[in-house]
């Protein structure tokens, strides 16, 4: 009876589990677009005093609809060849502004990377020993280090690339000996889920 009780209740956590897990991510979602994007439109179009408290939520939502379809637009529009060349010769305009064109550069990268459009920016996943000895932390290859920097240490150094859980765009960048470096065979994609999800979607092991 016992084991037949501790076998449904694993069953129930590992159907509950990923529902929870997407939930918490779509509530975080959703209270930064509120934030950083509906709460200012609402503000801006001065409708917000009109508005019953349901009424903004509804407001809110159709604004939400409405970005939604204009980033769309965006991105069917950036298919056609002529708009195309017109968003790259921008590009190559923005990229030149001091300062704004590298950050745009690196942002533009990693969240490339993480749509599955530009996994190169992420080379291998890795384990390093991180905050301390005996303790590993998942990392990204991101590039070889200069030269300069490994004429100043006299080692051969990696761009290392530590996210954290479960918002993977947000992390540490390390300078770390390649010898002290454990390259893992997942590919990069499998090491994003793994970080998302803070571990609970683990990759299958091929053997």
């Amino acid at each position: 009876m016992f084991n037949k009780i501790r076998n449904n209740f694993i069953t129930g956590v590992a159907i509950i589990f990923p529902v929870a897990i997407t939930m918490i991510i779509i509530r975080y979602l959703f209270i930064k677009v509120n934030s950083y994007i509906l709460t200012p439109l609402v503000d801006v179009m001065k409708i917000n005093p009109y508005l019953t408290r349901h009424s903004l939520y509804i407001a809110k939502g159709l604004i939400f609809i409405l970005v939604i379809l204009l980033i769309s637009l965006i991105g069917w529009a950036a298919n056609i060849i002529f708009l195309r060349k017109l968003f790259g010769f921008g590009e190559k305009i923005f990229v030149k502004v001091p300062m704004v064109g590298k950050i745009y550069s690196v942002t533009k990268e990693i969240g490339s990377a993480f749509l599955g459009h530009g996994k190169a920016f992420f080379k291998k996943v890795v384990l390093i020993e991180y905050p301390r000895k005996g303790i590993y932390s998942i990392g990204f290859v991101t590039e070889k280090a200069r030269s300069k920097f490994n004429k100043a240490t006299g080692q051969e150094l990696i761009n290392i690339f530590i996210p954290t859980s479960p918002n993977p765009t947000s992390g540490i960048f390390l300078l770390v000996p390649k010898d002290e470096v454990k390259f893992i065979d997942l590919t990069v994609e499998e090491g994003l889920k793994l970080v998302v999800s803070s571990g609970a979607i683990s990759p299958m092991d091929s053997d």
